[in-house]
């Protein structure tokens, strides 16, 4: 499969999970430009969306970097959702949302983040829409 196909099929998929989990109208970003998130529909998250089928530590540090800084420019919080090969979709976000919200870019570097399930991270982003509205 082509990288952009596959990189589109990737965006769907995951939007509809995130929609299944939390109820969001969550949708692929069409027309994007340098420094938009991949999906929209997610309240108080910029997501970046990677499928790739060896995805190293090193890639997914990229990765992440790229979601904090668009998140940044957005003034909202990254979380970065990829998958290797046939495997499950993860999510990288700050550790400390709270503190990520309150204090900005500090707490969201990669050294500040976690990694689960696309579950556990719906738990905590419609966790942080109910304390943070």
């Amino acid at each position: 499969m082509k990288s952009r196909t596959k990189g589109k099929t990737g965006e769907r998929e995951i939007a509809g999970l995130i929609q299944d989990l939390t109820g969001w109208d969550v949708k692929r970003r069409v027309r994007q430009h340098g420094g938009d998130s991949d999906l929209e529909g997610i309240p108080k998250w910029c997501a970046e969306v990677k499928r790739h089928a060896t995805a190293a530590r090193g890639d997914i540090r990229t990765w992440y970097g790229q979601a904090a800084r668009q998140a940044t420019a957005e003034g909202k919080l990254p979380v970065l959702f990829y998958r290797r090969g046939r495997d499950d979709w993860r999510a990288v976000w700050p550790l400390a949302v709270g503190l990520a919200v309150q204090h900005g870019c500090m707490w969201s570097g990669y050294e500040w983040t976690c990694e689960g399930s696309i579950e556990a991270w719906a738990a905590v982003a419609a966790d942080c829409e109910v304390k943070h509205d």
